[in-house]
């Protein structure tokens, strides 16, 4: 518990999980690319990718470290696609950081309970599980305490049990 919100560490697949928002990583065009982002927006429909082509004629790109939120199609409520460094970027933890907060303000200020996040930046951007987890919880934790309305499960989700033992390990550093 950090302020009344949950953050839950868990294995699965990001898409069969149940939640208000789900979080998604993306490339500044937000085009399908990567197994987790293809497969999640095969999941939603054409429709979303429809949102995301009318978010890029309207903005051209998402800079790293922002995120855009769309409907969730036939998935979700919504998702909400971050856009983290590559590895070998300037500022690659404030960046990481910054999504992760990013994604957590467009959900609060959107009303909702609960989101979730794989390890941004992870699958195609390199970085390993350790520099995902400081990261992301650092983030997470600073919003929960300083800015978060509405959040009250905020949830990690990791493809294989080593990662969760490296996330758990991190969120219990950050909040002992």
């Amino acid at each position: 518990m950090v302020n009344n919100s949950v953050i839950e560490i868990f294995v699965g697949d990001l898409s069969n999980t149940e939640y208000d928002a789900v979080v998604v990583p993306t490339n500044s065009r937000l085009l399908p690319s990567g197994d987790l982002r293809c497969k999640i927006l095969r999941k939603a429909g054409t429709q979303v990718q429809v949102e995301c082509n009318r978010i890029i004629n309207k903005i051209s790109k998402v800079a790293v470290g922002h995120s855009v939120m769309t409907s969730g199609g036939n998935y979700t409520q919504y998702l909400i696609h971050a856009n983290g460094p590559r590895l070998g970027q300037v500022k690659e933890g404030k960046n990481l950081m910054q999504a992760t907060w990013n994604s957590l303000k467009l959900a609060d200020e959107k009303g909702l309970n609960s989101i979730v996040f794989p390890p941004i930046s992870q699958e195609m951007r390199g970085f390993t599980t350790n520099f995902c987890a400081k990261a992301m919880l650092i983030a997470i934790i600073k919003y929960l305490n300083e800015k978060n309305k509405n959040l009250k499960n905020v949830s990690i989700c990791v493809e294989i049990q080593p990662d969760l033992v490296i996330f758990e390990n991190t969120l219990k550093e950050l909040t002992s």
